[in-house]
């Protein structure tokens, strides 16, 4: 087995080649990829196309349009409307010929605002044992037993990555982010999942201050509508403090 979320696979006609490996495997079903290994795949397109100098994604939001399968992918993105201060970039991925997701980002100038930093959340210690939480302990798949996890009492579980996202490259801060922040819909459950299925169709993340280290910590609550539609909204941490946030539209379905 691969020891990554994907191999790469070379360009062909400005798209970027992949193939999925077993560690990106849903909870869902075995054939489906979590959302968390497309949505980094994603974002690492946005940032590798050229802009203006100076700049850094704050905000990530990914679509989800159909069952992202496993084996052969491919990526591509563009800058969408150019500018100095302020750019949006979109990505797209494509599985056997047909559109899977999509993400777009805001990249914004960065100056020196240090001495006026400040945060809604308090800063929340990283556990020193390794420790799934309960919600986990009840699923199994190869992108959850591809985390090496940590519960806290608070409530925020802590996770990071035993593997690259892409073979034989070093992930960046910001797909850091992205190859944990999907597991808000976990960590945020209310519905027992042997009974329910809460399927997430999007992503939206926002980044005040990029992650120093590994480790990403994500604490979330989900809403559960009458009418089968839901919401997960979560905050994001590292071992500093908070990072940013994110926000999930669920489908309830019962099993």
């Amino acid at each position: 087995m691969t020891q990554a979320y994907f191999e790469p696979l070379g360009q062909d006609e400005g798209w970027e080649r992949f193939r999925a490996t077993e560690h990106t495997v849903s909870a869902w079903g075995p054939e489906l990829q979590h959302g968390a290994p497309p949505s980094a795949l994603l974002t690492r397109a946005m940032e590798r196309v050229e802009g203006a100098e100076g700049t850094r994604i704050s905000r990530i939001a990914m679509d989800i349009l159909g069952p992202v399968p496993l084996g052969e992918l491919r990526t591509r993105a563009r800058v969408v409307r150019p500018g100095k201060r302020i750019e949006l970039v979109e990505s797209e991925l494509e599985a056997g010929g047909r559109n899977v997701a999509r993400s777009s980002a805001w990249r914004l100038r960065t100056s020196d605002t240090e001495t006026v930093e400040q945060t809604v959340e308090p800063r929340r210690e990283l556990p020193d044992k390794d420790m799934d939480s309960s919600f986990f302990t009840q699923w199994t798949s190869g992108y959850i037993d591809s985390l090496q996890i940590r519960g806290a009492a608070d409530g925020t579980v802590w996770a990071r990555p035993r593997y690259p996202l892409v073979a034989g490259e070093t992930v960046t801060p910001v797909v850091q982010v992205m190859c944990i922040a999907d597991i808000a819909n976990g960590v945020g459950a209310v519905l027992d999942p042997a009974r329910w299925r809460f399927l997430n169709t999007d992503l939206v993340t926002h980044l005040h201050r990029l992650p120093r280290g590994e480790w990403i910590g994500v604490r979330a609550n989900a809403s559960i509508g009458p009418d089968g539609v839901g919401t997960t909204s979560g905050t994001l941490f590292d071992e500093s403090g908070e990072i940013g946030n994110t926000l999930q539209s669920l489908l309830i379905e019962a099993v």
